[in-house]
This record gives structure tokens, sequence and C-alpha cells, in this order.
């Protein structure tokens, strides 16, 4: 597991370890037959601002997740590499202690799993189960095409940006997420590329009609770094840190709406497996 004031500080400095500012591939190309054993951990912290009777009423409530379990290689082509997430053990915990039923049917839900996966070189992962209904588990915590389509030198940045989904998974059009990634160091010979990352969402007032009430406006910032093991075509650690405020509708009152501010935090390691 990387140290994360380390991390902190590669990422502030713009610091190197390897000397040369030679151009290097960014890819995921693991190889047919890999096992790798997998760590996730995810937090969330929500809190609810509503003024009533002229005052602010705030509600708080965090929750969070552990999964333990490892992802095979089943096969590999030049496009693409198809991999298989075994979700191994679940552990939750929250501060509403009101939705216990809704936690042991998402352990039972997730515990013994098996989601399949297409993953592209520059990151992108497309489900490839038929099943609508089979659970899904982000092992991989990479956002869609994080790397770069070509080669870059340590301290090379590049841009992505996606359309921000709405609560059913599909991309809506109506707001945007935008990141922009480094190439903050190599080590270990070139071995490991340490990558961080800073972002931008935001989703303006002027959706309409169903949308605008599902949604509404948005706005967020993210922040999180990666280390790629480029032998073994592995991201091996990643951590993303994204807090969202929006403004939601309150049903009865629409004079007084809700503001939102949600914190995610995601820490995924990974490592061959025994």
């Amino acid at each position: 597991m990387i140290p994360r004031t380390v991390w902190c500080l590669l990422a502030s400095f713009g610091m190197t370890m390897s000397s040369g500012a030679q151009s290097v591939v960014l890819e995921l190309r693991p190889r047919a037959g890999d096992t790798v054993a997998v760590r996730l951990e995810h937090r969330v912290e929500m809190t609810g601002t509503r003024r009533v009777g002229g005052r602010d009423s705030v509600t708080r409530v965090a929750s969070s997740m552990l999964t333990i379990g490892h992802t095979v290689v089943e096969s590999v082509t030049v496009a693409y590499a198809l991999v298989a997430t075994h979700t191994d053990s679940v552990a939750l915990e929250s501060s509403d202690d009101s939705d216990g039923s809704m936690q042991e049917n998402a352990r039972r839900a997730l515990r013994g799993s098996v989601t399949r996966v297409r993953i592209l070189p520059d990151g992108t992962a497309e489900t490839v189960d038929d099943g609508s209904d089979a659970p899904r588990a982000s092992w991989l915590a990479v956002m869609p095409g994080t790397l770069p389509r070509e080669s870059v030198a340590v301290g090379a940045r590049w841009t992505r940006t996606m359309p921000i989904p709405n609560a059913d998974g599909r991309a809506v059009g109506s707001g945007k997420v935008r990141a922009t990634f480094r190439l903050d160091s190599l080590t270990a010979g070139g071995r490991y590329a340490w990558i961080s990352m800073r972002g931008t969402m935001k989703r303006d007032s002027s959706i309409a009609g169903a949308e605008a009430a599902r949604g509404g406006p948005l706005s967020g910032a993210m922040t999180g770094a990666l280390k790629l093991d480029r032998k073994r075509g592995w991201v091996v650690d990643s951590v993303t840190d994204m807090t969202v405020r929006s403004v939601m509708p309150a049903p009865g009152a629409p004079d007084s709406p809700m503001r939102v501010t949600v914190r995610m935090v995601q820490h995924m390691s990974a490592a061959e497996h025994d």
C-alpha cells in the first residue's frame, strides 16, 4: 500500500525518481491467466441541510464498505482483456441504524458474485455480463479512458471529459466531468508510473422536465492518484477523493429544497494472488 503522505508530496511538487525525459507508453495490458488479489475501501459521507421554521435542519449519514476479492484475467486480445472479478467477502457499516436489513441484503448480493469486464488499454471498462441484475463491484477504481492514447514523458498532462450519469447510470449529456491527469514520476527503472488527477464536475440549472426533478444543479471537485505497474500491465494502487454539492427538491415543500454535500473516498490496492 502506498503511503499517502509520500504520494501527496510527489504529486504536489512533481518530483521524479528517474532521470531523463524519455517518453513511455501507459497501458493496461495484463497477461492471460494472471490472478490479482484486490482490496477495495469505499467511504461516503452525506450532509443534507434544509431551511425549516427559519432555522437550518441538518442531517448527516456516513457509510463504508470494505470488499476483498480477486480478479482473474481470462483472455487477452490486442484490443482488450477480459477479466472476471470475484467478490470473496464484504463488510458494510453505516451511521443510519434503520438500514440494517438493506446492509444485510447488500452483503448477500455481493458476496460470491462474479462480474466480467472488458478492459481496454486506455483503462476503459465495459461490463459484458448478460444479467442486468448482476451485482457491480468497482475493482479497478479507474475512470473510463484514464490513460493517454500516445506515449508521454514525465510531467506530461492529458485531459478526459465524460457526461455525468443520472441515477440509473445513463449519460444524459446535461453535465460534464472534466479530469486532468499528470505523469508525476517513473520509478524502479520505469516499471512503476505514478499518475495524479484533478477534476471538476458541473450540471447547470437549465435541465428540463423530469431530469430536473431527479437531478437539478450540481457541482463538485475530485482529486486522485494511481500507480501503474507497466511490467504487469495493471493498476496496483489508486485513490480517489470526490466532493459533490447539489440542490434536491423536497417532496411537498418546493420552497424549501435540500442542499446536499456528498464526499466519497475510494482506495484500491492490488497484489499478485498467492
